[in-house]
């Protein structure tokens, strides 16, 4: 478990560092006016945290050790580039347009499910195996870009999604890092992972569940993601073809907020279903 303190010291304190450079650099989040009226508060906080604990995760790995799964990485690189620039762009107001994004993680997508149907196979047939994998990244990092919007829920959710895994070098580090960024973000955040971090996330939970033979769980320990992307989608297709919302606000979370919940709770109980879901995935896989 060295990999896992290491990384999560590291990561405390290169997070901390980085609240500090943005604020030096006065580059803060521009919270969306259309969102709960009291995440308005929050305006001006540091984001692109994932910048901070990515990095942290990435070295401990490289310098402590490493595992089966390296090439991992450069999927997680990749998308990590995507949702720096798509941060970036944003903090101009300038967001990357949805059709800009989704082009470049078919590309990604794809060369990792090329590389990966060579690992392993989940059908008699490559071409299949590729359309699967490429598919199932593509959603899984949306849904964990659609999961980070309340203080800590990705970040929370992430690191049990992960836990299964904590005898890999990759998952150690990874859960360390996430800890480490957790210390910052208990509520109010004083920093936000951003695009980086969710979309690197998302990218290194379903390569990982993909590697390690386990795809076909991924939906289950991975429920609070799903019914976040879910929501939206239901969300705008009623409002569509009845002009009326079918949640409060979506994503998922934004429904609890708007009725009630506060984020803590929200965070607490969104991690709570993802541990019930994780501890019965992996009782399943164990009897298989």
């Amino acid at each position: 478990m060295r990999n896992l303190v290491a990384a999560g010291l590291l990561s405390w304190f290169l997070v901390g560092l980085w609240i500090t450079l943005m604020q030096a650099l006065q580059m803060g989040k521009q919270v969306r006016a259309d969102g709960p009226q009291s995440h308005l508060s929050k305006t001006g906080t540091p984001s692109m945290g994932g910048v901070a604990f990515l990095l942290a995760a990435a070295l401990v790995y490289a310098l402590i050790g490493t595992d089966k799964h390296a090439g991992l990485w450069l999927l997680v690189l990749g998308f990590a580039l995507l949702g720096l620039a798509d941060d970036l762009a944003g903090s101009l107001r300038r967001p990357l347009k949805a059709r800009e994004k989704l082009v470049v993680q078919v590309l990604m997508s794809l060369v990792f499910g090329a590389w990966a149907s060579g690992q392993i196979h989940y059908t008699p047939y490559q071409l299949l195996d590729i359309t699967i994998f490429t598919l199932v990244l593509i959603a899984a990092t949306n849904a964990f870009n659609f999961t980070d919007g309340v203080d800590g829920l990705l970040a929370s959710v992430s690191a049990v999604i992960l836990l299964p895994f904590v005898g890999l070098p990759l998952a150690q580090t990874m859960i360390g890092a996430l800890l480490g960024f957790l210390w910052h973000n208990s509520p109010k955040a004083t920093v936000f992972m951003g695009d980086t971090g969710s979309m690197a996330l998302g990218a290194l939970v379903s390569g990982l569940f993909i590697l390690e033979g386990k795809l076909w769980y991924l939906p289950l320990v991975a429920l609070i993601p799903v019914l976040e992307v879910v929501s939206v989608f239901i969300q705008v297709t009623y409002f569509r073809r009845t002009g009326k919302r079918f949640f409060r606000m979506s994503p998922l979370h934004h429904h609890f907020e708007l009725s009630g919940w506060p984020e803590g709770k929200v965070v607490f109980r969104f991690t709570v279903v993802t541990a019930l879901c994780t501890a019965l995935a992996v009782g399943l896989w164990g009897v298989r």
